[in-house]
C-alpha cells in the first residue's frame, strides 16, 4: 500500500541499479573537470580564491569571524578541517572534488527511488554542472538537501525532514528562509504543525540575528545584505524591505518582471524540465524564496542561469521532475502511445536543454565557444599558463601576510592562501578595512545589539602589496564582468572602468614583470624617513678662527636670538607670548685701556637699536692699533685682560649684550647712529662657564680677537693691569635679559 504523497511509479523497472553507475560517472566527471580547470589557471578568484583565502585563514589563523563576513556560513570551519587532512597545494583540489561527489549524491537517491530515467535527467540537468563547474560554493549543499527533505517529508521521515529542513539556514543567511518554507510546507501540506512552526520560528530568529546584528558585528564596511545594491531599493532592514513588498506592489511588478533576463531565468529553469515542475504547485514553496531573491535583485549575477544562484531552486525542481513522472509513465501505458516511445521522447528533450545549456563535454558550450569558463580550453593548461604560474611562484612571495589582489580570472591556490586576498581592484588604490575581531567578547556582542554602535574594536586596513593583470583574460572590475569574445570586452562601461584602472595602477606600482600582456605590479616600499637623533654639540674652546678665515659653524641646542631679546621656541612647541624685558641700558666696557687714564673719560656708551632680531648686530669698531676682526654675535664673551684703567675706546666689549645696564654714576655720551653690519659668525669651541672668571687676554689682543691671535705688526704695545671682569649671563628662552651678576673673583 502506497503512503500519501509516494511517487507514482510502475513496477519497478529491472534497469534500477543503473543510479550508482549515473552517480559514479557524473562524480569522476565532475571531479575531473573542475581539478583540470583549477590547474589550467581558468578558476576565478570570486569565489574559489574567497573561499580559500577564508578557509586558510580559519586554519591558519583561527580567524573565526571569517564564517560571518559579508555572509553568515557556519560550515566553514568544517570545510577548513581540509588544511589539516591534506598539504595547502593539495587543498584546492580536495575542495572541488568533495563538491562533485555532494553533487553527484542526488542521481544515486534517484535512480533507486525512481529508475534510470531519473538518474539520467539528473545527470542531463544543467544547474547540476553550472554549479559543479563555476568554482567553489557552499550554494551547491542545497540541491542534495532540498531534494533530501522533499524525499523525506513525502515519505513520512518527518524527523528527517526537519533536519534536512534546518541545514539551508546553516548555508547562507538568505537560504534561513528557505528554512522557513520548508517548515510552512510541513505545516501546511504534511500538516505537521509543530514541525512545520518550529522550523519558521528557528528560520525568522536566525535570519533576524544573523541579517541585522551578526553580520554587520563580523564586518567593518558597510552595504550588506539587504542594504547591498541588489536589494537596496527595498529598504535598508527585513522589516522596511516587508513593507515595500506589501505596500509597494507595482514597484515589485516592474523589477520583477520588467527585466528580459529573469524571464529567460525562469524558462530555463522550467522548460529545461519540461516544464513538469508546475504541475505540482505544493512541492514548489521550499523554492520559492530562491526564486523570489533572484527575481527581486537588480544584480544580474543573482538571476544569471550559468552560475551558483540556481542551487536553491534545481533540487526542489528535479524532485518535482521526478514525482511527475510516475503518472506520465502510466498515461503513456494507458493512452496506446507506449512508455517506451514517450520516455524516449523525454530523454530526448532533456538531451538537447543539456547539449544548448550544460557546460559538459557533449554541450555546445565546450566545443563551439570559445567562453572562458566552460570552453575546452579551459581545461587544457597551455605553454603560456605555464609561464604565468612560474612566474607567479617566483615573483610573488609565499608569504601569508602579504596582501595580493589579482584579476577575477586570474587565480591560483598560493595566491589565495594568505590572510588578505581580493580581485581587482579593491584595496589596489585606497586601503580596504577588515574588522579584527580577535579580542572581542560577549560583553562587545551585547553592546552592540543594545546601541546598535560597533564597539571600539581594531580595525586593520590593508592594501596588496602585489596586483596581477592578465590582460587577456576577461576583464573584471571587482566582481562585475563583460561579454569577453575573441579577446575583447563587448561592454563599453566595464572595458572603460577597467582600462581606466588598469593605467593608473601603472602609474602608481612598480612594474615587477610586463610581457604578453601578463603583468605584476608591486607597490613600492615606502622609504622610511628617520628624522636624525639631535647631536650633541661639541663642547667650545677658547679661540677664535684665523684672521680672515670663516668661523666653523655649530648647529645650536636652541634658536640664536638677537641680544637681549627672549629665544623662539623650538619647532612643534607651543608660541608663548615673552615676558616683558626691561628697559635696555649700556653695558660697560672691558675693552684694554692705557695705564694712569680716567676711567670716567674712557667708558663708553652702547647704541640700543629697536628693530627686528637681524638688524640687532652692529659693526664692530676696533680699538686703536687693532687690526679689525668679525665675530659672532650671541657667542660667549672672549677672555679679558685683567683690570685696569680703561682705555678710550669706540665700542663694547665684543661678547656683551648691549642690553646690560652699566655700574651706576658712568657719564652717558650720545653716539650717532652707525651703519647695521652683520658679521661672520666666528664659533667658539667650548662654552664658558658662568661659575668662573675668564682668562686674562694678552695686552696687545684687540676687542673681538682671541687672545691667541697675534696682532699686526707695527701695533703699539701698552702695559695693561689686571682688571674686574664683567660676565653676561645666559637668556633663558621665553625670558627677559637680567642684569649681569658680580663675578666670583679676578684672575691675575
Amino acid at each position: 500500500m502506497l503512503k500519501d504523497h509516494a511517487p507514482a511509479l510502475l513496477p519497478e523497472p529491472p534497469s534500477r541499479g543503473v543510479g550508482g553507475a549515473v552517480f559514479a560517472g557524473l562524480f569522476a566527471c565532475l571531479a575531473a573537470m573542475s581539478c583540470f580547470k583549477y590547474l589550467a589557471l581558468h578558476s576565478t578568484v570570486f569565489d574559489l580564491g574567497v573561499f580559500l583565502s577564508n578557509l586558510h585563514s580559519l586554519h591558519a589563523a583561527g580567524q573565526w569571524w571569517r564564517a560571518f563576513l559579508e555572509h553568515a556560513q557556519p560550515l566553514l570551519p568544517v570545510y577548513a578541517q581540509i588544511y589539516r587532512l591534506v598539504p595547502d597545494q593539495a587543498a584546492p583540489l580536495v575542495l572541488l572534488t568533495s563538491q562533485a561527489l555532494v553533487l553527484a549524491l542526488p542521481a544515486l537517491l534517484a535512480g533507486r527511488r525512481h529508475g534510470m530515467l531519473a538518474a539520467l535527467a539528473y545527470a542531463l540537468y544543467f544547474p547540476v554542472w553550472t554549479n559543479g563547474l563555476f568554482d567553489f560554493h557552499l550554494d551547491h549543499l542545497l540541491i542534495p538537501l532540498l531534494y533530501g527533505f522533499l524525499a523525506a517529508a513525502t515519505t513520512g521521515r518527518f524527523g528527517l525532514a526537519i533536519l534536512l529542513g534546518l541545514a539551508p539556514a546553516l548555508v547562507k543567511e538568505p537560504y534561513a528562509l528557505t528554512t522557513i518554507f520548508c517548515g510552512l510546507y510541513l505545516w501546511c501540506v504534511e500538516k505537521q504543525a509543530r514541525a512545520g512552526l518550529g522550523l519558521i520560528v528557528f528560520g525568522a530568529l536566525y535570519f533576524f540575528v544573523v541579517t541585522v546584528w551578526l553580520v554587520p558585528f563580523c564586518t567593518a564596511d558597510n552595504g550588506l545584505g539587504i542594504q547591498s545594491g541588489g536589494y537596496s531599493w527595498l529598504g535598508g532592514d527585513p522589516g522596511t524591505a516587508l513593507a515595500t513588498l506589501l505596500t509597494e506592489p507595482g514597484k515589485v511588478l516592474a523589477v520583477v518582471f520588467g527585466v528580459p533576463g529573469k524571464w529567460k531565468y525562469l524558462l530555463l529553469l522550467f522548460g529545461s524540465l519540461l516544464f513538469f515542475p508546475l504541475l505540482r504547485p505544493k512541492l514548489l514553496l521550499p523554492a520559492l524564496p530562491a526564486l523570489a531573491l533572484a527575481l527581486l535583485s537588480t544584480n544580474p549575477s543573482a538571476y544569471g542561469w550559468a552560475n551558483h544562484c540556481t542551487a536553491g531552486v534545481a533540487g526542489v525542481l528535479f524532485f518535482i521532475f521526478c514525482q511527475v513522472l510516475g503518472p506520465v509513465r502510466i498515461l503513456a501505458r494507458q493512452s496506446g502511445a507506449g512508455p517506451n516511445w514517450v520516455i524516449m521522447a523525454i530523454f530526448g528533450v532533456l538531451a538537447l536543454a543539456h547539449v544548448l545549456l550544460a557546460p559538459s563535454p557533449v554541450s555546445r558550450l565546450f566545443w563551439a565557444s570559445d567562453n572562458f569558463a566552460f570552453s575546452s580550453a579551459a581545461y587544457e593548461p597551455t605553454a603560456r599558463d605555464a609561464a604565468i604560474l612560474a612566474e607567479i611562484l617566483r615573483s610573488v612571495p609565499l608569504d601569508p601576510t602579504v596582501p595580493v589582489v589579482s584579476q577575477n580570472t586570474l587565480n591560483w591556490g598560493s595566491l589565495a592562501e594568505r590572510q588578505d586576498y581580493n580581485s581587482f581592484p579593491l584595496g589596489v588604490f585606497a586601503p580596504h578595512p577588515v574588522r579584527d575581531l580577535s579580542g572581542a567578547t560577549w560583553a562587545d556582542f551585547w553592546t552592540f545589539i543594545r546601541t546598535r554602535q560597533t564597539p571600539n574594536l581594531p580595525i586593520r586596513v590593508w592594501q596588496p602589496s602585489y596586483v596581477l593583470l592578465d590582460l587577456t583574460r576577461p576583464w573584471f572590475v571587482l566582481d562585475r564582468g563583460c561579454a569577453f569574445v575573441q579577446g575583447a570586452c563587448h561592454d563599453e562601461d566595464v572595458a572603460r572602468e577597467f582600462n581606466v584602472l588598469v593605467i593608473k595602477a601603472r602609474q602608481e606600482l612598480e612594474t615587477v614583470y610586463d610581457q604578453g600582456g601578463f603583468l605584476i605590479l608591486r607597490r613600492p616600499t615606502p622609504v622610511a624617513v628617520q628624522t636624525p637623533a639631535p647631536a650633541a654639540l661639541a663642547p667650545e674652546q677658547p679661540g677664535a678662527a684665523a684672521p680672515g678665515q670663516p668661523g666653523v659653524q655649530v648647529t645650536p641646542q636652541v634658536p640664536d636670538t638677537a641680544p637681549g631679546q627672549p629665544a623662539a621656541p623650538a619647532a612643534g612647541l607651543p608660541q608663548t607670548a615673552p615676558a616683558a624685558t626691561p628697559p635696555p641700558a649700556a653695558a660697560p666696557s672691558a675693552a684694554p685701556t692705557a695705564p694712569n687714564e680716567d676711567a670716567s673719560d674712557t667708558q663708553l656708551e652702547v647704541e640700543v637699536l629697536d628693530r627686528l632680531p637681524s638688524q640687532r648686530a652692529k659693526k664692530i669698531k676696533p680699538a686703536p692699533g687693532a687690526q679689525p676682526a668679525q665675530a659672532a654675535p650671541g657667542d660667549q664673551p672672549p677672555q679679558a685682560a685683567p683690570e685696569t684703567t680703561p682705555a678710550p675706546s669706540p665700542e663694547a666689549a665684543p661678547g656683551l649684550s648691549p642690553d646690560v645696564a652699566p655700574p651706576a654714576g658712568t657719564p652717558q655720551r650720545h653716539i650717532r647712529p652707525r651703519r647695521v653690519v652683520k658679521p661672520e659668525a666666528v664659533t667658539a669651541d667650548q662654552p664658558a662657564d658662568p661659575g668662573q672668571t675668564t682668562a686674562p687676554a694678552a695686552p696687545e689682543a684687540a676687542p673681538g680677537l682671541s687672545p691667541d691671535v697675534a696682532p699686526p705688526a707695527g701695533t703699539p704695545q701698552r702695559h695693561i693691569r689686571p682688571r674686574r671682569v664683567v660676565k653676561p649671563e645666559i637668556v633663558t628662552p621665553g625670558q627677559p635679559a637680567e642684569p649681569v651678576p658680580t663675578p666670583q673673583g679676578n684672575q691675575p
